[in-house]
C-alpha cells in the first residue's frame, strides 16, 4: 500500500451507536393511481421497489427527526449530553436560512455551550461526509464525542404534480455517535464531485442566484414526461442522476476498498444509499456480491437522502449490536457527488427505527 493511502487511514474514531427516525405519516403509492394513472404508478413501484414514502407534516423539520433520534441514542446509551463536544448537522433542508440548525440542536439536546457545532449542506452523500468530519475531529484529538445528525425533509419542496419525485422521496433524520476509542479501528474515506452536473439535481429558485419573483419563479412548468413543477420546487433529472450513480458509485466503492486495503469479497456489509431498489441491485450485481451483504430497505420509507443509510441500518439491524468489522458505506447524489467510507462497525449499537 502506498504512503498516500496510509495518510488517509484513521485509527482513533469508533462508531458507537446509530439511531434514526422517520415520519409516522406514510403515503401509500397505490393511492396515487387515480391521480397519475394505475399503469404509471405500478411501473414506478416495480422499478424503484418503493411501496410507501415517509412524509413529514407541514412545519415538521429535519431537526425534529434528528433531535428525536439523538435523544433516544443518548438516553439508551446513558450518555451525558454535556460530554458531547462535537455536533455535525448534515442536511439540504435546514430549519432556517439563518442561523445554522446545529445551533438550534445544541439547545434542544442540552449540549454544552463549548460544543463545536456546524452544518454541512449536503444530500445523498452527506451521511458519509458527516462521518468523515466527525472522524477528523476525533483523529485530531480536538473532540472525544461527536454527534452526526443527518437527514432531510425534501417532501416540503416537492410539487404534488411531480410524480417522479413525489413517489420516490421520503423524510427522516438520524443521529450517529462517533467517539474516541483506544482500540486501533481502521477507517478510510474517498470522495468524488462533478459540479458540471449540478443542474440535474437541484432547487433552482428561492435563494440568492435566482430569488423568488412572483409570476416568474412560481410558474408551473410541465416536462415531456408529464411531471409539473416550478423553479422553486425540487427537480431531479432521473436519467442523468441514475447514470451518474451507476457509473461513479462503482468506482467510489472500489477506490474506498483499495484505500484501506480490502478485497470486495472480504467486506461484511455494503451500506449503500437507498436511492431505489434498481440502483442498489445493479451495483450489487456489477460487483458480484451476495444479496445478504447488500441490504435494501427503501420500500417502506422512500429515498430519505442523507438519512437513508442510517435508516437502512436501523430498519435492518435495529436492536442489535453489530459484529461487522468491514463495512463499506457509499452515498451518491446531489452535486453530483459520491462519498465512500470504509468502517469498522463491530460493537456498534443500532437502535430500532423510530416513527414520530
Amino acid at each position: 500500500m502506498g504512503g498516500w493511502m496510509m495518510d488517509k487511514i484513521f485509527t482513533k474514531p469508533r462508531v458507537a451507536a446509530v439511531s434514526a427516525c422517520v415520519s409516522k405519516n406514510r403515503l401509500d403509492l397505490s393511492e396515487l393511481a387515480d391521480l397519475y394513472g394505475e399503469a404509471t404508478v405500478a411501473k414506478i413501484m416495480k422499478v424503484t421497489g418503493i411501496r410507501r414514502v415517509s412524509v413529514a407534516p407541514k412545519g415538521t423539520t429535519t431537526a425534529d427527526y434528528c433531535a428525536a433520534a439523538a435523544k433516544r441514542l443518548m438516553r439508551e446509551q446513558d450518555i451525558d449530553p454535556q460530554t458531547i463536544d462535537g455536533l455535525v448537522f448534515v442536511t439540504e433542508t435546514p430549519d432556517y436560512i439563518i442561523p445554522h440548525t446545529s445551533a438550534i440542536l445544541q439547545e434542544r439536546l442540552g449540549l454544552p455551550n463549548h460544543v463545536l457545532a456546524f452544518d454541512i449542506n449536503y444530500g445523498c452523500a452527506g451521511y458519509v461526509y458527516g462521518l468523515f468530519q466527525a472522524s477528523l475531529l476525533i483523529e485530531s484529538g480536538y473532540c472525544k464525542r461527536v454527534l452526526v445528525c443527518a437527514g432531510d425533509t425534501l417532501s416540503h419542496y416537492v410539487n404534488p404534480a411531480d410524480k417522479a419525485a413525489r413517489m420516490v422521496l421520503g423524510d427522516g433524520g438520524s443521529a450517529t455517535l462517533v467517539e474516541a476509542d483506544e482500540k486501533m479501528r481502521r477507517s478510510a474515506f474517498s470522495f468524488y464531485t462533478d459540479g458540471s452536473r449540478a443542474e440535474h439535481l437541484m432547487i433552482r429558485a428561492g435563494a440568492n442566484r435566482m430569488p423568488h419573483e412572483q409570476g416568474v419563479t412560481d410558474v408551473l412548468h410541465k416536462d415531456a414526461d408529464g411531471n409539473a413543477r416550478t423553479d422553486e420546487d425540487f427537480y431531479m433529472n432521473g436519467l442523468e442522476v441514475m447514470g451518474f450513480a451507476l457509473n461513479e458509485t462503482l468506482s467510489s466503492i472500489r477506490e474506498t476498498a483499495e484505500c484501506i486495503g480490502w478485497e470486495l469479497s472480504d467486506i461484511d456489509l455494503f451500506a449503500l444509499h437507498q436511492a431505489n431498489a434498481l440502483i442498489v441491485q445493479y451495483i450489487r450485481k456489477q460487483l458480484k456480491l451476495p444479496k445478504e451483504r447488500v441490504p435494501i430497505s427503501v420500500g417502506e420509507t422512500g429515498n430519505a437522502s442523507s438519512a437513508s443509510i442510517p435508516i437502512m441500518l436501523t430498519g435492518t439491524f435495529g436492536g442489535q449490536v453489530l459484529t461487522f468489522e468491514k463495512v463499506l458505506a457509499c452515498g451518491f447524489g446531489t452535486g453530483l457527488a459520491c462519498a465512500g467510507g470504509a468502517l469498522d462497525l463491530c460493537g456498534t449499537q443500532v437502535f430500532e427505527l423510530m416513527e414520530e
